[in-house]
Formats: C-alpha cells, sequence, structure tokens
C-alpha cells in the first residue's frame, strides 16, 4: 500500500535539504556572532594587557577544524565512490557536509565567546573568517555532481529534478 502523505526523495529535494541545513547553520552562527559584537562594550585591539590562554587557543582550533573538516570530508568521499547506490552516495554525502560544516561553526562559535571574554577583534575576526568559509562551502548541484564523481548516467539524473532517487 502506498502512503500519500510519504514524499519521495528527488534530487531537487535533495539539494534543498542540503541548502537548508547549511544555511540554518551558518544563519544561526552569524546571528549569534552579531547578538554578541552588538550587547558588546566595543572591542580592544592591544594584546599587551592579556595573557590569557585563548590567544592559543582560538586560532589553534581555527586552523584545526580547518584541516580536520577538509580530511574528514575527504576521506568521507573517498569511500563514498566505491558506493554503487546513488540514494547511498547522497545520504552519505549530506552526513558528510554536516560534519564538515558542525567543524567549522563549532570553531566559529568559540571564537566568538573568546571574543565576549576578551573584547580583543582578533578573535572577531577569526569568527567572520570561519563563516565567511563556511559561506564559501555553500551546496550547488555541481558541487554535488563533482565532489561525488557521480558516472554521466546519474549526473543526468541528477540534472533532472524530479526523478525519484533510488
Amino acid at each position: 500500500m502506498n502512503n500519500s502523505k510519504t514524499k519521495t526523495l528527488t534530487p531537487k529535494a535533495y539539494l534543498n535539504t542540503l541548502i537548508f541545513i547549511h544555511a540554518a547553520l551558518l544563519i544561526g552562527v552569524l546571528l549569534f556572532t552579531i547578538f554578541i559584537y552588538a550587547t558588546g562594550q566595543g572591542f580592544l585591539i592591544d594584546f599587551t594587557k592579556d595573557n590569557n590562554v585563548f590567544v592559543y587557543l582560538v586560532p589553534t582550533i581555527a586552523m584545526l577544524s580547518y584541516f580536520i573538516s577538509n580530511y574528514v570530508f575527504g576521506k568521507q568521499l573517498k569511500d563514498l565512490t566505491k558506493l554503487n547506490s546513488l540514494k547511498s552516495k547522497l545520504m552519505l554525502y549530506l552526513q558528510a557536509c554536516v560534519v564538515r560544516y558542525a567543524f567549522i561553526e563549532g570553531a566559529a562559535i568559540l571564537s566568538t565567546i573568546a571574543f565576549r571574554l576578551n573584547n580583543h577583534i582578533f578573535y572577531l575576526v577569526i569568527s567572520l573568517f570561519l563563516i565567511l568559509y563556511l559561506f564559501k562551502l555553500r551546496p550547488t548541484k555541481d558541487k554535488v555532481i563533482n565532489e561525488l564523481q557521480l558516472k554521466l548516467k546519474d549526473q543526468q539524473f541528477f540534472q533532472q529534478e524530479n526523478g525519484e532517487i533510488k
């Protein structure tokens, strides 16, 4: 029996889901950063007064999150190309993207919190660079096709937008 309320997974619906997840994470961290900046007490430029751990911790975590997210994403993509089913490739690609976005978002949030605690512009700049990088990672149909290295048959199917993914 076929339930009429059950939605089929189409390339268009899949891409919209991926875009929505990315946008939610991006807008969330952006609004958080804007809120922290707007409710703050300005910012400092001089580090000579403080010897806190955030000066070393925030840039280190930002760099690690960048490199680790790309490494994990690349490793997961390498495993995906061995699968035959387009649906399983797309579901695992969605998971890989969420993990990648989460690494970057976590580092941006940490940097924003460090800015709130210390009011140093350095932390806000790091947070803004991470947000810009997260924006650069926005999903598109071409990115999905290229990163998954889809075969010609799957590429043509993915371009149709309305066929059910199996």
